[in-house]
């Protein structure tokens, strides 16, 4: 049995929080101090200030719109195991669950990098997996229900094993190193968003759990290590976690600001002038005086190319952040579809110009529903508003097939955007009709009777 000392400097945590205590409040996000060091190096400072309390409350709608997220970013890669729908967000096939373990398990070392503490065979059957099945019953009022829905999936709840193992592990240490890029640009964005003294509480309470469940020989020593965790939870560290436990089974990196799974954390508390480039040989030092130094990185104007006007990104796999050279939003098929979120703009631009390259014609950007005829469609059910749908992106196929896509910028509105898929459908039963998240993951796809699609 792995006996774990959790040697991270409480000192550190105890001084934010008396400092953040005294903070004044506001929304207005604080500016990190950034200071060069040798070698290339940065060193983040964050000014202490006083979280936003409404992060305190998870509600059960959001919690819900996790979870179809995250399953839905597992059947992007499993398209053999299926979501009941239309609420039911529970993945058929869970209970045999010897295939997807080992898919998570994959994902997870193929994104953060080797375990840092010992990984069981069975994720399922093992004393952390059990502990955190029972927490929600301990958690405050304000996350109970949501930590409920969220630990009722087998499939999340793995991937928080595996996220205590493989990434909050390496938080044993005094001064946690990461030496992968993909967990140096989720520190950073967790950092930059919440603050660095919720990443460390929450770490804490993961290795406290991991120590004491896995020293656990009878049930009453398991209950006591899950109530531990579970009144340690609240609704900030409840998001962190998803994020993280999320992050496990993403296609891309972390951004800011945070799109897909990433708004469920709100407004960042913090800034960086110019935004911070993450590039492939990265690495992240927390130092015990609740600073991040970082090597590999870009700051200021040279991040804002790389970025394309995003306040963090990744560079590692050529940049995910926009075009590399500019903010500019892209306007060849139509206005800006909203200046504050210019990924969703040039998402649409993509897809249309693909679209074009394909041979479709009628392309149409953020305008009415029409149909095949292109005659402009209307609700024709009572009850229902509004009265018609503009489609993110929609298209005539050249065998006479309109194609309709939207995309989901935001889990938050993710109720708002199934309820309009299924009003484009009502709508129109001849056309495709997609919905995605940001980062391609498809949420649902209607096909007519008949149809092909690549």
């Amino acid at each position: 049995m792995v006996r774990l000392a959790l040697v991270l400097s409480l000192g550190f945590v105890a001084a934010c929080a008396t400092t953040r205590d005294s903070a004044a409040s506001g929304s207005q996000a604080r500016a990190v101090s950034v200071s060069p060091l040798s070698a290339g190096r940065v060193r983040l400072s964050f000014e202490p200030v006083v979280p936003d309390t409404r992060m305190e409350v998870l509600s059960v709608e959001e919690a819900q719109a996790a979870l179809t997220v995250f399953h839905s970013a597992v059947l992007a890669d499993r398209p053999e195991i299926r979501i009941l729908p239309p609420t039911k967000l529970r993945l058929l096939g869970e209970e045999s669950g010897g295939a997807w373990q080992q898919y998570l398990r994959e994902q997870f070392l193929s994104r953060f990098g080797r375990a840092l503490l010992p990984l069981p065979e069975d994720q399922e059957h093992s004393r952390l997996y059990q502990a955190l099945k029972l927490s929600p019953r301990y958690m405050g009022q304000g996350v109970h229900e949501a930590a409920r829905e969220l630990f009722s999936s087998p499939v999340f709840l793995t991937s928080v094993v595996l996220s205590v193992a493989v990434y909050f592990g390496a938080w044993l240490v005094p001064e946690p190193l990461f030496s992968k890029a993909f967990a140096v640009t989720l520190t950073a964005a967790l950092a930059i968003t919440v603050g660095m003294m919720e990443v460390v509480n929450l770490a804490l309470a993961c290795l406290r759990l991991y120590r004491e469940s896995e020293a656990a020989r009878t049930p009453q020593e398991l209950e006591a290590a899950s109530a531990h965790f579970g009144k340690a939870m609240g609704g900030t560290l409840l998001r962190v976690l998803v994020m993280v436990a999320s992050m496990g089974v993403a296609k891309t990196a972390p951004t800011l600001p945070p799109g897909g799974l990433g708004a469920l954390m709100g407004e960042p508390l913090y800034a960086v002038e110019g935004g911070l480039a993450v590039q492939a040989a990265a690495t992240a030092q927390v130092v015990a005086d609740g600073s991040l130094i970082l090597s590999g990185v870009a700051t200021g104007e040279v991040a804002s190319r790389l970025c394309g006007g995003l306040a963090l990104c990744s560079t590692m796999n050529g940049g995910n952040g926009g075009s590399g050279n500019s903010a500019k939003l892209s306007t060849r098929y139509g206005p800006p579809h909203t200046e504050q979120n210019p990924a969703h703009n040039e998402a649409i631009e993509k897809e249309l110009a693909a679209r074009e390259k394909a041979g479709h014609t009628q392309l149409r950007k953020n305008k009415t529903q029409l149909n095949a005829a292109g005659r402009a469609l209307y609700e024709q059910e009572p009850g229902h508003s509004p009265q018609s749908r503009r489609p993110d992106a929609s298209s005539l196929r050249p065998d006479g097939v309109r194609h309709n896509t939207n995309y989901v910028s935001n889990p938050r509105d993710l109720t708002r955007e199934l309820e309009a898929f299924e009003a484009m459908v009502r709508m129109d039963k001849r056309a495709i009709h997609e919905l995605y998240l940001m980062d391609g993951t498809l949420l649902r796809r209607y096909v007519p009777p008949g149809v092909s699609i690549p």
